[in-house]
C-alpha cells in the first residue's frame, strides 16, 4: 500500500492523481510532513489564514490545535506534537519551520491553477473554522484550527464519508506518522490511526486547492 510521504534528503511536494499533497522530507522532518498534510493543508486562502494564526499564536505564546497536532513556539524553536501521541515530540528550528511553510505556500501559488487540480462539479463544501479554547482544568487558553464536513451533513453522512475512505481503493498509509488518507465522492478524507491495530482515531475533510 503505497504512503503519502516517502524519506528523501530535501522538502519536496507534488500532488497524485487524486488532487492529494505527497511530501518527500528527510526523516526527522516526517511529523513536520504530517503537520503540512492534515494541519495545514494544500489550499493556497487556507494557508494564507494559517500563517496569520502562526503569527498570532508566536506573539501571544498560545498553543495552535489543528486536525492532528499541537504546535507550540518556545524561543527560536517550533515544538510539534502529536494530538494522539503517534511519535515523540519534535523540536524544529524557526528558521527550518518557516523556510517549509513559506515554501509550501510558494508551490500552491504556482500549481494550484493546474487543470489537473481543478475541484470536480458537486465537490462538498467543507469548511476551516477557528476559535480560542480554555482550559477547564488549568485556564490555559488554546487557539483551535480545525477542518470541518459540511454542516449540512448529519452525523450518519459523516460516519459513511468516513468509512467509506478508510475502505477505498485509494487509501494510503504512512506508519510512522500515523496519518491516513482516502477519497470518498470527490473528497479527500484524511485523519489518524494507530497503525499497529489499525484503528481509526480520527477524520476530517483535507480542503483541495
Amino acid at each position: 500500500m503505497s504512503t503519502p510521504f516517502q524519506v528523501d534528503d530535501a522538502v519536496s511536494l507534488s500532488f497524485d492523481e487524486h488532487r492529494r499533497l505527497r511530501i518527500r522530507a528527510p526523516r526527522e522532518y516526517l511529523p513536520l510532513a504530517a503537520w503540512l498534510y492534515a494541519d495545514a493543508q494544500p489550499n493556497l486562502a487556507a494557508l494564507d489564514g494559517l500563517g496569520q494564526l502562526l503569527e498570532q499564536s508566536r506573539g501571544e505564546q498560545l498553543t495552535l490545535v489543528g486536525n492532528s497536532c499541537l504546535v507550540d513556539f518556545v524561543n527560536d524553536l517550533v515544538l510539534l506534537e502529536s494530538r494522539y501521541d503517534l511519535w515523540p515530540r519534535t523540536v524544529l528550528p524557526q528558521q527550518v519551520f518557516w523556510t517549509v511553510v513559506n515554501g509550501f505556500r510558494r508551490y500552491l501559488a504556482d500549481n494550484a491553477g493546474q487543470p489537473l487540480l481543478t475541484r470536480p462539479a458537486g465537490y462538498p463544501d467543507a469548511q476551516r473554522y477557528t476559535f480560542r479554547h480554555t482550559s477547564d482544568e488549568d485556564g490555559k487558553q488554546y487557539l483551535v484550527d480545525q477542518t470541518y464536513f459540511p454542516r449540512s451533513w448529519s452525523p450518519e453522512e459523516v460516519r459513511a464519508a468516513a468509512d467509506g475512505a478508510w475502505a477505498s481503493p485509494e487509501l494510503v498509509l504512512d506508519e510512522q506518522t500515523g496519518v491516513w488518507s482516502g477519497m470518498w465522492r470527490g473528497l479527500e478524507i484524511a485523519g489518524c490511526y494507530h497503525s499497529g491495530e489499525r484503528e481509526v482515531l480520527t477524520y476530517f475533510p483535507v480542503i483541495s486547492p
